[in-house]
């Protein structure tokens, strides 16, 4: 039972990358049934298949290549993992900050850039490059865990399906969702889940300077026989909001100051600002 957990991350990352991607689908679908251009319907699904596309290839190359550098150059695993670690750390970041800024506009954005494509390839691209960056950015998390195994891409899978059916609930059978509430809860699952990255990330550091801790000052605690990150409970705290059973003092620091600024910036951002769900009604009644 405690391996599963290892696939919550993973969920969680492509639930909330995928809504965003289906959200973008359904708006440019919705804007073309609004103007009598159904015909552009295949632009639409060639655009989602495209992406999705991209980002599979993408994310196989990521793994192959991820998998040779640390078999012919095994002292480079940890190096490896620590650099993809803070690469998912920063663009989850970007994601968390910019997108929640964006989002407010992003009906009125997508329509525009609808209304402006007179050919069906331009649609396409539209659709593609919405998928294609959410993929990606999933991918790259994603290969940030390459050394745990198969489970990650299991909760990716997960999680593609389950933006599926939010997207078919809000524009195949025009349900009204909280997606305000959603993006809020998923944004702060995120944010616990982009700080137990950085703390990994500091610890394969230091395994890449050939000593556990090395750099990362005193060791501040050690649960490992009472409650180890591996086994469960465990694990699931470590998916879940970063626990480690070694933890020392510089990665506290970081997790601490991480959670806590971006945390207080993410959250200020949803200070007056349009409630998704609003967006998604507003282009489906209009």
């Amino acid at each position: 039972m405690s391996d599963w957990a290892l696939a919550i991350p993973s969920f969680v990352v492509t639930l909330r990358e995928g809504v965003e991607a289906a959200l973008v689908v359904g708006i440019v679908l919705t804007v073309l049934g609004q103007t009598r251009r159904q015909d552009l319907y295949a632009w639409v699904g060639a655009g989602v298949l495209g992406g999705m596309g991209l980002s599979v290839a993408g994310g196989g190359l990521l793994v192959v290549l991820l998998q040779y550098l640390s078999h012919a150059r095994p002292r480079l695993q940890y190096a490896l993992e620590a650099g993809f670690e803070l690469l998912a750390a920063g663009l989850l970041t970007w994601m968390l900050l910019w997108m929640t800024r964006q989002g407010r506009e992003m009906a009125g954005t997508v329509r525009q850039q609808v209304y402006q494509q007179e050919q069906g390839w331009g649609i396409g691209l539209l659709v593609l490059a919405a998928v294609a960056r959410e993929g990606m950015e999933t991918v790259i998390f994603i290969g940030a865990q390459f050394s745990q195994g198969w489970l990650p891409l299991v909760g990716a899978l997960a999680g593609v399906m389950g933006a599926v059916l939010v997207g078919y609930l809000l524009f195949g059978w025009g349900m009204r969702l909280n997606l305000r509430a959603f993006f809020l809860v998923m944004g702060g699952g995120l944010l616990l889940i982009v700080g137990g990255l950085l703390v990994s990330a500091l610890l394969h550091l230091s395994k890449a300077a050939a000593q556990a801790g090395a750099g990362l000052g005193m060791l501040v605690w050690d649960t490992s026989r009472w409650l180890p990150d591996d086994q469960w409970p465990g694990v699931l705290l470590k998916v879940l909001v970063g626990y480690r059973d070694h933890l020392y003092l510089v990665q506290l620091l970081v997790y601490g100051l991480f959670v806590g600024l971006v945390g207080a910036l993410y959250y200020r951002s949803w200070v007056g600002s349009a409630p998704p769900a609003n967006k998604g009604a507003a282009v489906q009644g209009s």
